[in-house]
């Protein structure tokens, strides 16, 4: 039933219901934000695995064969990062007493210096004696846990993905015959899967690019940890536009400490123009195409659903944007007028879609 395209329905209430409506929705999510984290994990995890299960089909091999291997490298792939999280967070907190240290060493550096032109020492003690030292790094330990707490709800994810390799392997073409046959709108979440399909793998490969880029450049200036903050980098570009931002900040805070800031400024330098290159020149022509969402709505998904799901909605947010807008926004006429504002479809498409939404 379309509640909103029932006669004697005031727009002022349609508005109400609608609001009511995606209230209670975005408090029922958050308050299975743990479960619903998963299964959109095993989601993207499943696509993202849709180019090896096609090389795999063109070898023409058994389903199950295809089956077991595309589950035994997914599996082998999370139990590899998730004991890569654990020792690099193992290793991190290790180093986090000394990192204090340095970073006091510096404030009273600082302190010194301004005192040298007269500054007031007791205002620079008060600025001091308020600084947490620790406040740039504690945040990296914090997502390290919660992406190790997600790995670790192991046995939810791994029948997830299972279930979800059986439908995809065993049959392909459900939803294709659906989408020709019976509904129209199995075409539409057809043609949605296929385009978050295309943006998971491009994410991956782009994602794999810039972080082992980027280890290369940690390594090369010597910061510690090289390889956990080129693979932080390579998982914060699934967050657009603040991802680039959050990935430089804890290597960037680790050369200055310990080597001052002419290191700092040139990995930063290295840095921005490793990811620069590729999100203004690479990223946007395999990416916003396919997206079809503007560049306000891709910084609005990063920072609203984190506040439904978590951390990990950042990571998960433009897939979710992009479900919202293709699925129940522009199938239904009374909404379908919102779609061409969230997305990049300009000229003769946004207009004919919007005049359908008026009409």
């Amino acid at each position: 039933m379309n509640i909103t395209g029932q006669p004697g329905l005031t727009p002022a209430l349609r508005i109400l219901l609608l609001t009511a409506g995606a209230v209670v929705t975005l408090w029922g999510m958050s308050t299975y934000a743990a479960y619903i984290n998963s299964a959109i994990l095993a989601v993207m995890i499943v696509l993202a695995c849709d180019p090896l299960v096609g090389w795999l089909r063109r070898r023409r091999l058994p389903n199950w064969v295809v089956l077991l291997c595309a589950l035994l490298v997914s599996v082998l792939a999370l139990v590899a990062f998730a004991g890569f999280l654990v020792y690099s967070a193992a290793q991190f907190a290790q180093a986090l007493p000394a990192y204090q240290q340095q970073a006091q060493a510096l404030v009273q550096n600082v302190q010194a210096w301004l005192q040298g032109f007269g500054l007031d020492a007791a205002g620079s003690d008060a600025v001091a004696a308020q600084t947490d030292t620790a406040t740039a790094l504690n945040w990296v330990e914090a997502l390290l846990k919660s992406l190790i707490g997600i790995l670790g709800s192991g046995v939810t994810l791994a029948m997830l993905m299972i279930f979800l390799f059986v439908d995809v392997v065993l049959f392909p073409g459900r939803l294709t015959w659906q989408a020709r046959h019976v509904s129209a709108y199995a075409g539409r979440l057809l043609d949605f899967t296929g385009g978050l399909r295309q943006y998971i793998v491009v994410m991956v490969i782009i994602g794999t690019f810039v972080g082992g880029l980027n280890t290369v450049l940690f390594f090369v200036t010597g910061v510690d940890l090289p390889l956990l903050w080129g693979v932080l980098s390579g998982l914060l570009n699934f967050i657009p536009f603040i991802g680039f931002w959050f990935g430089l900040i804890p290597p960037a805070v680790l050369a200055l400490l310990e080597f001052g800031p002419q290191r700092m400024l040139l990995m930063a330098a290295g840095y921005i123009l490793i990811n620069a290159t590729v999100q203004n020149l690479i990223q946007p022509r395999l990416v916003v195409v396919r997206l079809n969402l503007t560049p306000f709505m891709s910084l609005i998904s990063a920072t609203f659903w984190p506040l439904v799901l978590g951390p990990v909605g950042a990571i998960i947010g433009v897939p979710l944007t992009m479900a919202v807008q293709n699925l129940p926004l522009d199938v239904d006429p009374s909404t379908r007028w919102l779609a061409p504002m969230m997305s990049t479809a300009s000229g003769e498409k946004g207009e004919s879609l919007a005049e359908e939404g008026s009409a």
